[in-house]
Parts: C-alpha cells; structure tokens; sequence
C-alpha cells in the first residue's frame, strides 16, 4: 500500500488533489477536475420554462421548479466523477490515505458517491471550501500532521 497522503478539496465546480509522502510535509497539486456545468445559472440547465402545477380548476397556477433539481443532479455527477477518479487512483496504489476538504452539502454528496474501499482509506473529512487557496495556504489550513493509516 502507498504511503502518500492525498488531500482533495472540492466544491460542486472544482475538485484539486494535493499530495504528500509525509505526515508532517509540505503538499503538491496533482490533478485538477473540473465541472463547468454547476456554474451555469439555473435556468441555462433545463432547456424549458418551468411548468405549471394544476391546484385548482382554471388557467394559470404556481410555476414548479425543477431548477434546483437541476442544480443536485450536477452536483451528484461531478461527485461522481471525483468518487471514480479516486477509486481509480487508489486501485493504481497512488495514494493511501485520503483527506477531504468540501462544503458541508457537496461534502455529504461525496461521500456518499465513494465506494466502500476508498471510504476506508479516509482519515480526516473537513466541512469547509478550501477549493481555491494555493497549496501553501492549503497547507495552513490542514492540521499539522496529517493522519495516516498504518497498514
């Protein structure tokens, strides 16, 4: 099993993956993924106005919003897609242990997108959106040693 400590902070638009080979050192980018489509508004996602709910006989009646399905559904497919990087990755023995830093909501979408295997791997989980710092404020932000699993 690797001994490199992979740390992948991620919103619903960009997910970068740090790596370190020890506990205590400095970390490096490796790979960036990105999901341009969690950035469009709402209404460029669904091709058609929103329809109309029938609660009373006559026309007319309040829109339904399918937007902010819209909006989950691209948030579960990029998770998705990190979820199957990093299983890739941890089959290939690139890393062996995982850190993940996200917001609270896209946080609970990835997680859930993880397979069990690499869901075993994780040490520490963050509920923040550290996506856009650089890899030395990154670095600040994560506890000085970075646990890692000892196999």
């Amino acid at each position: 099993m690797s001994k490199t400590i992979w740390i992948v902070v991620a919103n619903r638009v960009t997910a970068r993956i740090f790596a370190t080979d020890t506990p205590l050192g400095a970390i490096d980018e490796v790979e960036t993924l990105l999901h341009p489509e969690s950035r469009v508004s709402a209404q460029s996602l669904v091709s058609d106005r929103p329809g109309r709910a029938a609660e009373r006989a006559g026309p007319g009646g309040p829109a339904s919003d399918p937007d902010t399905t819209q909006h989950a559904h691209e948030a579960a497919t990029f998770a998705a897609q990190i979820a199957a990087t990093l299983a890739h990755a941890r089959a290939q023995a690139r890393y062996g242990t995982l850190v993940i830093a996200a917001p609270p909501a896209f946080l609970g979408v990835l997680r859930k997108a993880l397979d069990a295997q690499t869901q075993n791997v994780v040490t520490l989980e963050l509920d923040k959106d550290l996506a856009h710092l650089d890899a030395r404020a990154l670095r600040a932000h994560l506890p000085e040693r970075l646990v890692r699993s000892e196999a």
